[in-house]
């Protein structure tokens, strides 16, 4: 079986795997995602070639365009359904895949997440999925888009923010027509009615906050002499560091520590339209998931980096968050403070 037909046909294809539900596990306030078909065994969600589900080089992109004599549209919506098997949909069993085309010709998948008894808002959309995980990457900009259905209002906006805004093309399905931004949104609001620097960088372009750890910060990460916990921090701030805050100016990034010793990190990325902004946890998640960590009660320890009395924090929505799906997690708040150093 030639590689597309592997992804179209098998996208769980070492587990069999279609998310059908969530299962209580056994540990006091978790929830698992059930990832098995109905009435077979329950398996994890993770497989041994999971980062290849989640985004593709260009060379390999190259070869299956060539193997398969199809144009970079066809291929992007052929692999919208396979993409929507690995999405992790416990409250609406809503599956959504989003498959996108980088600048670099690199393709990558979105996938939407939801965390059981938790508000809804709290959720990740497969198109934001898609984004975090090619900033992940470092791509710079993404070309094309193909969505299981149109997008809706809240990501349409967080697409505003994209430094390609004007000349990504969306695709809704098998429909072969495709539309802008400016189709889909017309008349939007976005960075330029917030920013007054129009050389502000946008999303996927560099970003640089002069930030630090405070004294006190410093301490505490001195007094541990732990590996794990010292990777963490060091991914945290660098995340932090690279943030897309460019309207509260509040910088912030996550770092999460795995039972098995792995780091996974994000960014706190904003919206001009505030809601549909990405917190730094779930950039986070995103990481993990897009390297197959099958249950969040795998998450031993979080490290979070937010500046000292910043108007907008997230330590409380962090802590309300882990209480539900990682509720044995360490959560460490490290406080920052502008630099002088560039």
């Amino acid at each position: 079986m030639d590689r597309l037909k592997d992804l179209q046909e098998n996208g769980h294809h070492e587990s069999g795997a279609q998310v059908t539900g969530i299962h209580p596990s056994d540990r006091q306030g978790s929830y698992i995602v059930e990832s098995s078909p109905q009435g077979a065994p329950e398996v994890g969600t993770s497989t041994s070639r999971g980062w290849e589900k989640f985004w593709l080089e260009a060379n390999e992109v190259a070869d299956l365009l060539k193997q398969n004599n199809m144009s970079t549209d066809d291929l992007l919506q052929s692999l919208i359904t396979p993409a929507s098997s690995l999405a992790r949909p416990p409250i609406s069993s809503y599956h959504v895949g989003a498959v996108g085309l980088g600048a670099s010709g690199r393709l990558y998948v979105g996938v939407n997440l939801e965390f059981a008894r938790l508000p809804i808002n709290n959720s990740v959309h497969a198109e934001q999925f898609l984004v975090a995980n090619a900033l992940h990457h470092g791509e710079q900009a993404i070309t094309k888009i193909a969505v299981s259905a149109a997008p809706c209002g809240h990501c349409r906006q967080f697409y505003s923010e994209l430094c390609c805004a004007d000349s990504i093309r969306f695709f809704f399905g098998s429909k072969k027509q495709s539309y802008g931004l400016a189709d889909i949104l017309p008349q939007r609001f976005g960075p330029a009615d917030l920013l007054s620097d129009p050389n502000t960088p946008l999303l996927l372009q560099p970003q640089h906050n002069s930030i630090e750890l405070t004294s006190e910060s410093q301490e505490l990460v001195a007094s541990r002499n732990e590996v794990p916990f010292l990777e963490a921090t060091k991914a945290a701030l660098r995340q932090a560091v690279h943030s897309y805050a460019p309207y509260s100016h509040c910088p912030s990034g996550l770092a999460i520590v795995t039972a098995a010793g792995a780091v996974y990190s994000g960014p706190y990325l904003e919206s001009a339209a505030f809601n549909p902004s990405l917190g730094p946890l779930q950039a986070a998640v995103i990481d993990a998931v897009t390297d197959g960590i099958a249950y969040y009660t795998e998450v031993q320890e979080v490290v979070l980096v937010e500046i000292r009395d910043a108007h907008v924090q997230h330590a409380a929505n962090v802590r309300i968050i882990l209480e539900q799906i990682a509720p044995s997690a360490l959560l460490t708040v490290l406080l920052v403070e502008k630099s002088d150093s560039p």
